[in-house]
């Protein structure tokens, strides 16, 4: 009967177990409209009620669509603000601005988060409200000069995700500052910058190291692309192990100076760099990244591509 499962101990049940347990998904779906079952799950749930199961779907989400950019950009780490190092910002957006570059990314840790960190700061290092103030400035001097971001969570907007025990997400740090329609963000600490055929996974690991360019080109070898990376406030770029794809460590956008943690103590860790990357499509068609140091010639690169 149409809609309907043979009877059990039948020749046709036995042909319709041994179909269901070794046909791929789609088959089973076919063969659900083929009986007259409504949908595929009303089709297994026939299949089940009588103990006959193929291993169940999970009901999570699969954590793999990170966002993925199609156009050259500007990528910024670990800004910390209200720590950010206001100067070189200054010369690294006004080239990006320069090449007519409409995408920027901050790579994690654009916001230092001192007030919900579980680290020991001075109270007066703790007031919220002065860092929201200066973000809010801060935010409306990135769209100043590049009309789209994206930002990648870091460890330091975790701070506040954890302290609210993961119930708001990096949408909802948004909206705790003046964000505009500018801002985008995800909750990925990474995302993917695909450009004139290259791969780049514009990523704030969970490792850190203190040899220049040791982490990304470990990710290089793991996920096979080129890597640009925050968190181990680091500058270097080196190939990886084939020689196919570069490993950035792009180095940082805070003032070092200003965090007391680095300044006020002695530490045998290298010195923190700044540092910014650019990745653009040449005259000749291809992608090139742009390591940006605070000894970049900035009035020479600024002649390097016309802005569109």
């Amino acid at each position: 009967m149409k809609g309907l499962l043979p009877p059990i101990d039948s020749e046709e049940w036995e042909y319709e177990k041994e179909f269901f347990l070794n046909s791929n998904v789609e088959a089973r779906r076919l063969r659900a409209l083929r009986l007259g079952f409504k949908n595929y799950k009303s089709y297994k749930n026939a299949m089940s009620s009588r103990n006959v199961s193929v291993p169940p779907d999970s009901p999570f989400n699969a954590f793999d669509s990170p966002v993925i950019i199609k156009e050259p950009a500007l990528l910024i780490f670990d800004t910390q603000i209200p720590y950010q190092d206001s100067g070189f910002l200054f010369n690294v957006l006004s080239l990006a601005r320069s090449w007519g570059i409409k995408q920027g990314i901050s790579g994690g840790d654009l916001f230092n988060m001192t007030a919900f960190s579980g680290f020991y700061e001075a109270p007066n290092a703790k007031v919220f409200s002065i860092e929201k103030e200066v973000a809010n400035e801060m935010l409306t001097a990135l769209s100043s000069y590049i009309p789209n971001w994206l930002l990648v969570k870091g460890n330091h907007e975790h701070f506040l995700i954890r302290k609210l025990e993961s119930q708001m997400d990096m949408e909802d740090i948004m909206k705790v500052y003046d964000a505009g329609k500018c801002f985008t963000s995800t909750d990925y600490y990474y995302c993917i910058l695909e450009l004139a055929g290259t791969k780049w996974r514009i990523t704030h690991p969970r490792n850190t190291s203190i040899m220049h360019g040791r982490v990304p080109n470990k990710l290089c070898n793991k996920y096979h692309m080129n890597i640009v990376s925050g968190h181990g406030h680091l500058a270097g770029a080196v190939f990886d192990d084939s020689e196919e794809y570069v490993a950035i460590d792009a180095g940082v956008t805070c003032d070092p100076m200003r965090l007391d943690y680095y300044a006020y103590r002695d530490s045998t860790r290298p010195a923190m760099n700044r540092g910014a990357v650019i990745i653009n499509i040449g005259l000749d068609g291809k992608a090139h990244y742009y390591h940006l140091l605070p000894s970049s010639d900035w009035e020479a690169l600024k002649r390097l591509y016309r802005k569109q």
